[in-house]
């Protein structure tokens, strides 16, 4: 499975950190070590948007919904 651009992206920036998956699980409280943190890098599970925040957020990053480009359609 190809992993989301997001978690891509957070891949990249804990490589940048200098973190191992292990190092990075450990800030999480996962159990299972870098286990799930592989999981989540290689595209075999999606973390929910809970789990993908408290990622973000122990790389030092956060998540923002930005607006998508106007279509010329107004929303509900």
């Amino acid at each position: 499975m190809t992993p989301h651009p997001i978690m891509r992206a957070l891949d990249r920036r804990r490589r940048e950190l200098g973190l191992t998956q292990d190092e990075l699980a450990e800030r999480l409280h996962l159990a299972r070590r870098g286990v799930g943190i592989s999981r989540r890098e290689t595209g075999r599970t999606v973390p929910d948007l809970i789990a993908l925040d408290a990622h973000a957020r122990a790389l030092g990053l956060r998540l923002a919904l930005v607006p998508l480009e106007s279509s010329g359609r107004k929303s509900a």
